[in-house]
């Protein structure tokens, strides 16, 4: 596997029409003169605060790294102990994946990730820590994938298969000089072995190369 949205508060003024009628009769004494109504000043509504805008993704170049990438979405269903949330959860592991060879971010990815699995620390974890200490980045080798069958071994742990490939890429340390370039790969198959404690965590990645 490769290295890497004031709720506007307007004021609303009533504006209360007083309206006076004059009464005329034959012989009633003549009414005194009515005072002008008090005028109601309406004052400007507010202007509502803009809302903060989010910074602009833009990928990886030749030119510099990838920026204000967002961080996939851990989705209720992928939290459920069951056998859709524990496929859900697969497909998150691999965003999860993608954020990292994008960024060099690891700390998202850990957080569901058991120090049991030694693939995932020798082939993601472990390279993105490195390349990010030496300011590298890497232009494509995004994971394309798709959940192919998940189970429920036993009560709390789940086995989820996915096929996928790696696009080709390029890293760099330097802008337009790339230090390393990479094919994209065949069809290939993970499975991740997960347990279920307050959510999924990955164990341990079984990975089969279709095309061997």
């Amino acid at each position: 596997m490769n290295t890497r949205k004031n709720a506007m508060a307007q004021s609303i003024l009533l504006a209360c029409a007083l309206t006076v009628t004059a009464c005329t009769g034959g012989a009633s004494p003549p009414q005194p003169p009515e005072s002008a109504s008090p005028s109601v000043e309406k004052s400007p509504s507010p202007t509502p605060s803009p809302s903060p805008t989010k910074p602009k993704y833009q990928p990886a170049t030749a030119k510099g790294p990838a920026k204000n990438v967002p961080v996939p979405e851990y989705t209720a269903l992928a939290h459920k102990n069951s056998e859709q949330g524990a496929q859900a959860f697969g497909e998150y592991y691999f965003q999860l994946m993608n954020y990292v060879g994008e960024t060099n971010i690891t700390k998202p990815i850990e957080k569901v990730t058991s120090r049991q699995c030694q693939l995932c620390g020798e082939a993601i974890i472990d390279p993105a820590t490195h390349s990010k200490s030496i300011n590298q980045w890497q232009v494509g080798g995004e994971y394309e994938y798709a959940a192919v069958d998940s189970y429920k071994s036993a009560k709390n742990r789940a086995l989820v298969t996915l096929n996928f490939k790696i696009n080709e890429s390029k890293t760099y340390t330097i802008a337009d000089n790339p230090i390393a370039k990479y094919e994209a790969t065949g069809t290939t198959q993970a499975t991740l072995q997960l347990k279920f404690d307050k959510g999924w965590v990955v164990e341990k990645i079984l990975v089969i190369d279709e095309n061997s």
